[in-house]
């Protein structure tokens, strides 16, 4: 099985990073120039999320597997594309990255509707800064955003199908297929997969805390699943077994 959380996506991750980092420079610099200078006050709101956004993205340049941490930023970059620029297709894709990123990491797990609909509020409300150029553009915009979203919907379905169809949804996790494991580290990833606190392995093991989390974040490193999180998103329907 090709592992999501590889160090090739790793990389990846990070190159993206430092692209958005350079782009980000731009743009708040380019802000602060609108807004001293020019008295451009549109654009306040790119220049007191631009550098909170960039500390951000230095973070996720160390921490690659914490996808999450993308999110504010893309958000970022959606609501100030949607207050400052014309064209509807960069605050809609920002926006379903982060969406996609949330997916990925089990965010949508509870309360799924709720966040759900504040996802689309949070997208919706900047959107509304349109109507200062007249009903019929806010509705142009509107019904591009619309086909933009059936477009990604389609192809996001369509892959994730045939995705599915590729892949056996009775997934079996051989933890003895893997270097330096042992039939423990099973029975602890099974406990992990329960929802079982590391706190509550220590005590049953009569080990620390620090040693049962550097343990398993050591596995999840050897699986290549980047974290806790990581490695439920990846097989919190597997069955684990350690079997030579």
């Amino acid at each position: 099985m090709k592992l999501f959380y590889s160090k090739t996506f790793f990389l990846f991750i990070r190159i993206v990073s430092c692209v958005f980092i350079a782009i980000l420079l731009y743009l708040t610099c380019h802000a602060a120039y609108l807004v001293f200078a020019k008295k451009d006050y549109i654009h306040l709101f790119e220049l007191i999320l631009g550098p909170p956004s960039l500390v951000i993205l230095v973070l996720v340049i160390f921490k690659p597997e914490r996808l999450t941490l993308f999110v504010p930023s893309l958000i970022f970059f959606s609501v100030a594309n949607s207050i400052g620029n014309s064209n509807p297709a960069f605050p809609i894709i920002f926006m379903e990255l982060a969406a996609i990123l949330l997916w990925i990491r089990s965010f949508f797990k509870s309360h799924k509707l709720v966040k759900i609909a504040a996802l689309i509020l949070l997208y919706l409300i900047p959107l509304l800064f349109n109507l200062r150029f007249g009903i019929d553009f806010f509705v142009k915009q509107l019904f591009d955003i619309i086909q933009i979203i059936l477009v990604t919907f389609c192809m996001i379905f369509i892959l994730y199908e045939y995705q599915k169809a590729k892949v056996c949804t009775d997934k079996v996790l051989n933890l003895a297929d893997y270097p330096e494991t042992s039939e423990r580290d099973a029975k602890w990833l099974c406990l992990v997969q329960k929802g079982v606190k590391y706190e509550a392995i220590a005590i049953d093991y009569s080990l620390t805390l620090g040693t049962v989390q550097n343990r398993l974040n050591k596995i999840y490193h050897i699986l290549e699943t980047g974290d806790r999180i990581g490695f439920l998103s990846l097989y919190s329907n597997a069955k684990i077994v350690f079997q030579k």
